[in-house]
């Protein structure tokens, strides 16, 4: 918590050449730069075929770090996760993801994301999309769905998940 409150002082004065290294140049939407959050989930999962297993639920706790940037009137961002679903087929899953939005109204931004997760048991094509709301300048709410498949030696894994949860921007 320090740390963060540390980057928020600091923030009001960084270097303007700064924030250009790191892709954003002022006048920006609220979504832009990097941020850290925590989430909390909801994780519903099968495997059909070889070692079947019926669709179960698991609720988990998550970790996300990333980056967004403006291009025109979109946000395009790069995002980090951690999903700490033990009880699901896939046991833990960890990726990046692209995400695309538009914001709406300033501090509402809808988004699709697309990317991969591979910690266990293999690397999948994870995607998804949710909603984001801006509630203050550093801090913003995200709700969400995720969902990757993979088929292996004749079976097929699914594993879905819905996530609330908060993230804070570090300008």
């Amino acid at each position: 918590m320090s740390l963060l409150c540390a980057a928020q002082a600091h923030s009001e004065s960084l270097d303007p050449t700064l924030l250009k290294l790191m892709g954003v140049q002022g006048p920006h939407s609220q979504f832009a730069g990097p941020y850290v959050g925590a989430k909390f989930g909801a994780n519903w999962s099968d495997i059909k075929g070889p070692n079947q297993k019926t669709t179960h639920t698991t609720l988990f706790p998550g970790l996300v770090a990333g980056v967004n940037y403006d291009v025109d009137r979109f946000v395009v961002g790069f995002e980090g996760f951690m999903d700490f679903h033990g009880g699901s087929t896939t046991k833990k899953d960890g990726g990046i993801d692209v995400r695309f939005g538009m914001p709406v109204n300033e501090n509402i931004l809808p988004y699709a994301r697309i990317g991969f997760t591979g910690t266990w048991p293999d690397t999948r094509l994870h995607y998804g999309g949710g909603v984001e709301y801006k509630f203050e300048k550093n801090w913003s709410v995200a709700a969400e769905y995720t969902g990757d498949t993979s088929s292996y030696q004749g079976g097929h894994r699914r594993n879905d998940s819905l996530t609330v949860g908060v993230h804070y921007y570090f300008f």
